[in-house]
């Protein structure tokens, strides 16, 4: 039996045992870029490209270093999702050399798009604006990266190799999934991602197109699939008795906090089972007060995926997702 038959058969029984079960009601949704600009290596942070139509990761024939920068407004996926798969799309239409890896890498600095426009093919940048991102400044001139040509995550969250022109698409990976799962958690920490070219070899540049670019097709987008878990309870107004909180963070590596209340004292099941309704953890089995708890569960030795957590009070279930990240 396929995997995803398995997974429709054990929600299929929950629904034929349980009054409240996890019902995935899932989305998928393209974005286009809420910004973008290029940082052009320049020791006075003096060139940016925040309104131009081009966007730039590698290095030119002086190899002088381009990074991209660009970013998703993810404001319409709901706080409460899980997110599934991510994928980022950018319209490769510039190059002079063969094919490169272009890495891209979770930025940890908010930075800004302002009205420069360089002129031409774009390659030299053009001279900074207010708030536009430079090789120096977050916002020019008034706040700079703590490390010049960007602060961002060493690790990448994917790759891809580049060669002619066109469409290239990076993910979706756990990594891209983890970074979009914690941006929709904390929409304060959503500063995009840098793209990162080979700096090593002349004239390895790629020129990508903004989202300024006058062709729409051509503009970077973001897929995101995911899932909202609800229960049959939750639709039919889960009696006041409890309440399951989704766990935090989430995506998670090793440990996450699951949270539950009780308006008064009951017998408490919290079991984790995985994808085939198999236990992985039982983290509570026990009569407790009134009031809030938590507790931590470790996935030690449980591999990356979804899994989904129940807890059972009295005569009532609810169950919810969560997603493994290592």
């Amino acid at each position: 039996m396929k995997l995803a038959t398995k997974f429709y058969a054990v929600v299929l029984s929950f629904l034929l045992i349980g009054p409240a079960v996890l019902l995935a009601q899932s989305t998928t949704v393209t974005l286009v870029a809420a910004k973008d600009n290029t940082l052009y290596f320049d020791n006075n942070g003096t060139l940016s490209n925040g309104a131009g139509t081009g966007l730039f990761a590698g290095a030119d024939r002086q190899t002088r270093v381009k990074r991209a920068l660009v970013q998703f407004d993810l404001s319409s996926i709901p706080s409460n999702s899980v997110i599934d798969s991510v994928k980022l799309t950018l319209n490769m239409s510039k190059t002079t050399s063969g094919a490169s890896t272009v890495m891209v890498h979770r930025l940890t600095a908010d930075w800004g798009e302002g009205t420069s426009d360089a002129g031409g093919g774009e390659g030299g940048g053009a001279t900074a604006t207010t708030n536009d991102a430079t090789w120096i400044h977050t916002f020019f001139n008034s706040a700079t990266w703590a490390s010049a040509g960007g602060d961002f995550v060493g690790t990448a969250s994917a790759s891809a190799s580049v060669a002619g022109n066109g469409a290239y698409t990076w993910g979706s990976t756990s990594e891209m999934v983890a970074d979009v799962q914690a941006w929709v958690n904390d929409a304060a920490q959503n500063f995009g991602w840098i793209l990162i070219g080979d700096e090593e070899t002349p004239q390895s540049a790629k020129r990508f197109d903004s989202r300024e670019h006058p062709t729409a097709a051509n503009r970077p987008t973001l897929t995101v699939h995911y899932s909202q878990p609800t229960s049959v309870a939750d639709r039919n107004e889960l009696p006041g008795s409890f309440r399951l909180e989704q766990n935090y963070p989430n995506p998670f590596n090793p440990e996450t906090t699951i949270k539950y209340s009780l308006e008064k004292p009951a017998k408490v099941s919290l079991t984790v089972f995985d994808l085939l309704g198999n236990t992985v953890a039982v983290l509570v089995d026990e009569q407790k007060n009134s009031g809030e708890h938590e507790v931590v569960f470790r996935a030690t030795g449980l591999e990356t995926g979804v899994y989904f957590y129940r807890i059972k009070v009295g005569g009532h279930v609810q169950t919810r997702k969560l997603t493994l990240v290592k």
